[in-house]
């Protein structure tokens, strides 16, 4: 048996020095990802694409931006949370493809780091990380990505 899950986040970004965290990854930046949580959109997406492919709705509904509790959160929390519900299930990521969309921050440089730190964060090797712009100028940070999982 196989499933497919397919997510998504987005972010604003605010022009101001900062560390960004993009699967798990810590960067300088000088752009600031405005979020709740520690704004790790790509840990987000996959948390999402996780939970979708085994019908659990998604993150917002487990870690809502409502809720206290959730300021600041470390992203590593959110997909330990969904990758908790793989092992219950027992599945396993067969594999992963991202897509990061950006238009300030220039992630070629980065994609390795970010695919070497998934690896280690989510135990498969079979990630690929695809980074491209939006087509007009724009303020944010965007990851979508699949995800299939197998026996």
């Amino acid at each position: 048996m196989y499933l497919i899950g397919q997510g998504n986040d987005t972010h604003n970004l605010e022009k101001q020095d900062s560390i960004i965290k993009l699967g798990g990854y810590r960067f300088q930046s000088k752009y600031k990802v405005i979020a709740h949580s520690d704004g790790d959109v790509v840990l987000h997406s996959i948390s999402n694409a996780i939970l979708g492919a085994i019908q659990l709705g998604d993150i917002g509904e487990y870690f809502s931006d409502k809720d206290i509790k959730n300021k600041n959160v470390d992203s590593r929390k959110i997909v330990d949370f969904t990758l908790r519900f793989l092992k219950k299930k027992h599945l396993k990521i067969i594999n992963i493809d991202l897509t990061i969309t950006c238009e300030n921050i220039l992630l070629m440089k980065i994609k390795k780091e970010i695919v070497k730190s998934l690896q280690n964060i989510l135990k498969t090797k079979l990630i690929n990380v695809k980074a491209t712009r939006f087509e007009k100028p724009c303020n944010q940070i965007r990851c979508d990505s699949i995800v299939l999982l197998g026996k």
